[in-house]
């Protein structure tokens, strides 16, 4: 039984970074296009509409999905399936009445959110992105039950149909902006009517995915009930059940919000301490969005993969808990951190080295590289910090990430105003990189004597951090080579073509060489090779020949 969990554990892990990482490339890629297509005009209209679904969205569902897979993976660990699918059904009723209030509020609210937005003597920019706000708002109708679905079909560890459903609303998504506005464009419609079109696909997205997700659901709920065919139904009182995940979804929901009250403590501190350096109120804005907008965006891609590491293994602790499996739960653990550190380690260590290029490439300027490439530094810690708080909170400590998480703030407020005067949007980095550290490491310790391991983080992927390191010299290499071009023919001068070339080189070249060191250095198994998308067979039968 608990081969055959891990292996599905793994498995699920597996594919939910993957759907991770196709659905964040989507998402980037489509940009430019859009960008180019509708105007800046429209595509200013587009972003206004998302603050407010943004909220609608997170009050709708707060850590509800999480609560209930862990809830899900208690239940069936004891066999109790009846019982999983009356909690799932009831939390489902809720989920859709949280969506219909959520949509109604946004459509309703949304010219008085704009009001507040937008000057009041824009009336013309306030008519303008009403379409889209409300164009956008009949997908909390969807997106709420579906964070249901995606939360039950993760405590059975059914984690495939969740990535399949983020891909499948992404590939939907994209395609029906791109044509969707194209064909409006050449219909001569305004920018009003385009950006309505734009905000809709996440409408398009939410109905295949849902589709997906429906059919995943059944099909499991099936295979359970069938088990327990003779038992008596149960009577839950939905009041309980609902308290119970409540209780359950508030330190979860805390515990997810370490980077955006991160940024918050930046946007209090980054601009006032800049000011009151000698900075302009322009200069300071301009600084301050170099780092929220390019430094802290940048790392969102290596904390999206840690977060979907973390939202699997939450229930899988959770069911070897109830099993009174410590071993499995013990192998879970460290399998995660594994992961954690095969996934983030390169990417921050890419990040960080050819920061240069890819500022130039991604963002037309050199400006703020510095603290990219601190970022990337900065992606290691916060990916641990994440990930072993959905470890600690499936082993039921859930507020001691919490007050973790409130040291690390803490210290991050107070080296932002310590720092920022002395090294402006680079000491707001350097500071996030001791928050973060210091958090993780609390929640690391935390975790030593919850399960009594003695439990490391780089004892445990030292041959990462080697295959990494090796990495690093193949991109470093590749950045000495960039910086001469540019240096020495002044046609490459700040070209961004060249800056592009670079990032690819770097990705082309040290991917594979990461990936052959790592399975030399036997840094990954073959069961974490065999799961990873598309190149795992061929990965898995490189690494029998070593």
């Amino acid at each position: 039984m608990s081969s055959e969990s891990q292996s599905r554990f793994g498995r699920g892990a597996s594919s939910m970074v993957s759907a991770v990482f196709i659905s964040k490339i989507l998402g980037l890629l489509f940009i430019i296009p859009l960008q180019n297509m509708i105007g800046g005009y429209s595509y200013g209209l587009y972003y206004l509409a998302y603050p407010l679904y943004t909220i609608m969205l997170t009050l709708s569902t707060a850590g509800f999905p999480l609560a209930l897979s862990k809830s899900i993976s208690d239940l069936s660990a004891r066999g109790r399936h009846r019982e999983a699918t009356a909690t799932f059904q009831i939390v489902g009723r809720a989920m859709l009445i949280f969506g219909l209030v959520s949509f109604l509020l946004m459509w309703f609210l949304g010219p008085l959110y704009l009001k507040f937005t937008i000057p009041a003597n824009q009336h013309t920019l306030q008519r303008d992105a009403l379409p889209a706000i409300r164009a956008l708002a009949p997908a909390l109708l969807l997106l709420p039950l579906m964070s249901a679905m995606r939360g039950y079909l993760q405590g059975y560890l059914r984690l495939q149909p969740s990535g399949t459903s983020q891909v499948v609303e992404q590939i939907v998504r994209v395609v029906f902006i791109l044509a969707g506005a194209f064909i409006v464009i050449q219909l001569g419609y305004g920018p009003r009517v385009t950006a309505a079109i734009a905000t809709f696909g996440a409408v398009a997205g939410a109905v295949p995915a849902f589709i997906v997700l429906r059919r995943a659901v059944i099909k499991t709920r099936r295979e359970h009930v069938r088990k327990t065919r003779t038992t008596e139904i149960p009577k839950i009182k939905a009041r309980s059940v609902l308290w119970k995940l409540f209780v359950y979804s508030l330190p979860i929901a805390m515990g997810t919000l370490v980077l955006p009250l991160s940024q918050q403590v930046d946007a209090w501190t980054v601009p006032r301490e800049l000011i009151a350096s000698g900075f302009s109120i322009v200069a300071a804005t301009v600084q301050y969005g170099i780092y929220s907008g390019e430094a802290l965006k940048l790392i969102q891609l290596p904390l999206s993969f840690a977060n979907a590491i973390g939202a699997s293994v939450m229930p899988a602790i959770t069911e070897a808990m109830a099993r009174k499996d410590r071993n499995l739960g013990e192998t879970r653990l460290l399998l995660t951190l594994r992961m954690t550190g095969f996934i983030t380690l390169p990417g921050a260590m890419i990040l960080s080295v050819l920061a240069l290029p890819i500022n130039l490439a991604l963002f037309k300027s050199t400006a703020g590289t510095d603290a990219i490439a601190l970022a990337g530094v900065m992606s290691i810690f916060s990916a641990i910090e994440l990930v072993s708080t959905y470890i600690l909170q499936g082993y039921d400590r859930f507020y001691t990430p919490v007050w973790h998480m409130g040291v690390g703030l803490l210290l991050k407020l107070v080296f932002n105003l310590l720092l920022i005067p002395l090294l402006g949007i680079d000491g707001a980095a350097i500071a996030g990189i001791i928050g973060y550290f210091v958090s993780s490491w609390l929640n690391m310790s935390a975790l030593r004597k919850t399960t009594g391991l003695r439990i490391y983080f780089f004892r445990l992927t030292w041959r990462t951090w080697i295959s990494t390191a090796i990495l690093g010299i193949c991109t470093y290499g590749i950045l000495r080579l960039y910086e001469y071009m540019t240096t020495w023919m002044p046609i490459f001068h700040a070209s961004r073509l060249l800056a592009l070339g670079a990032v690819i080189a770097g990705l082309v070249l040290g991917g594979p060489i990461y990936i052959a060191v790592s399975i030399i250095l036997r840094a990954v198994d073959q069961e974490e090779l065999l799961h990873m998308p598309m190149i795992g067979p061929l990965l898995t039968r490189l690494s029998r020949s070593f």
